[in-house]
């Protein structure tokens, strides 16, 4: 008979438990003739009981408990949680308390009935070589065993040291708090692998109808690992842990720069080639379409930068990053100030409309001063110690490009406002930082 099957089994009407019930069990039990002839003795009335439940309970960790002081319930109750359980930490957590100079430490398990027990036993094993052999005093409220208490444990061990010897999950950030932020924080997380390097807007509203079977299939993927998900912080956070937000915000930019790149060399090959042969892996765009993938990636990457601050996170190098990407768009557009199509030979008749033959003034040149300017609205969000001092000999190249007649005023005073108000602004908080630095010296 199978552990399992022997489990299973329950005590019948019939069964003999107590002392008392086994004498009646032998008055009131018919005797046949050939019993009546013959004295049959009565089953011993010093026969021990027999429980349900064992006194003694051996836990999933083979750590020995003396369940005897126990009522008949609440020994089902610890051998629930001591052994006969398939309980998993989904995740624990500490939580400071501001009102209280200790902190709070919870534990999110996958059980419909929490297990003090179960708990306390997991946290006693990281300590097993201290513990004799001999059966362990256990408390009807879990919170001492023998002469120790698992909360000690937690407080001289701390409860990192102790989940990393069971590998447990630690919360350290904070879980979203409904389904639509769980979902939009896995997609950008799994986006990281996106066959196509789709970015995370990108991945979480797919909308090209040139999505290879390979991206179509991880899309499908994506979904059902984010139900999974949702239903289990747990393994959100053990998601996270692998998939960092630094990791993620390497991807991101490594993945902004090759497309930086791809897109200026898909405008080259349209001036160059036209329309024929035209596939994913080598696109063609013309003016237009360039600018518009060009405005999408400076957006990509100011939501990115954004969003990390949204988070709390040191967005330090995300930063750095994305001021290096957003000088680089700005520099590759100022140089192309041309009408693109003035000497292609593939026989297209050029549009006479510069927004649609001039990259420069299909995103520079047209701006009014109307709502956010191309690029210098996404670098006045970042710190501007940051942009000026890694990109200020290019800001200055830009800026002579840009003394032409085809730049607007508007986009001009911008720039300057970028680039020399906030350099006075960056410096007095630079100065401003020394001097309380001195004062504290």
């Amino acid at each position: 008979m199978s552990a399992e099957q022997f489990s299973k089994l329950s005590l019948g009407d019939a069964m003999v438990t107590t002392r008392a019930g086994a004498a009646k069990a032998a008055r009131d039990s018919p005797k046949s003739p050939q019993d009546q002839d013959h004295d049959q003795p009565l089953p011993s009335i010093e026969s021990p009981p027999v429980s349900p439940t064992p006194s003694l309970v051996i836990s999933t960790n083979n750590l020995q408990y003396n369940v005897s002081a126990f009522g008949s319930d609440l020994r089902k109750r610890a051998k629930r949680g001591l052994k006969e359980n398939e309980i998993r930490m989904k995740y624990c957590a500490v939580t400071d308390n501001e009102d209280s100079p200790d902190s709070t430490k919870y534990f999110y398990i996958d059980d419909d009935i929490t297990h003090i027990y179960w708990v306390g036993d997991q946290i006693l094993s990281t300590v097993s070589d201290t513990l004799s052999d001999q059966p362990l005093q256990l408390s009807a409220d879990g919170s001492v065993i023998e002469d120790m208490k698992p909360a000690e444990i937690l407080d001289e061990k701390s409860l990192a040291s102790i989940a990393n010897d069971l590998q447990w999950v630690v919360r350290e950030d904070v879980v979203p708090e409904d389904d639509d932020e769980m979902r939009d924080a896995i997609i950008s997380m799994l986006s990281v692998f996106e066959p196509q390097d789709a970015l995370p807007g990108e991945f979480k509203c797919p909308e090209s109808p040139l999505a290879s079977e390979r991206s179509k299939k991880y899309q499908e993927f994506a979904d059902v690992f984010t139900q999974y998900a949702t239903r289990d912080p747990g393994l959100y956070l053990q998601v996270r842990n692998i998939i960092d937000p630094n990791f993620q915000g390497h991807v991101f930019f490594d993945k902004i720069d090759t497309r930086v790149t791809r897109t200026f060399n898909a405008l080259d090959e349209y001036i160059t080639h036209g329309t024929t042969n035209v596939s994913p892996e080598t696109p063609r765009f013309d003016v237009p379409s360039c600018a518009k993938e060009l405005r999408a990636l400076v957006q990509a990457i100011d939501e990115f930068y954004k969003q990390q601050m949204d988070d709390d996170r040191d967005t330090r190098d995300v930063a750095v990053r994305a001021a290096a990407a957003l000088v680089t768009i700005l520099d590759r557009v100022t140089d192309r100030n041309v009408n693109v199509y003035e000497h292609i030979t593939w026989g297209m008749e050029a549009s006479a409309d510069p927004v649609e033959n001039n990259l420069f003034v299909a995103l520079i040149g047209s701006y009014d001063g109307v709502g956010p300017s191309f690029v210098l609205s996404a670098l006045m969000s970042l710190p501007q110690e940051d942009v000026l001092r890694n990109h200020w000999e290019t800001l200055q190249n830009i800026e002579q490009k840009l003394a032409n007649p085809s730049t607007p005023l508007e986009y001009t005073t911008a720039f300057r406002k970028v680039v020399y108000e906030t350099r006075k602004r960056a410096a007095s908080e630079v100065r401003g930082g020394e001097s309380k630095r001195t004062m504290q010296e």
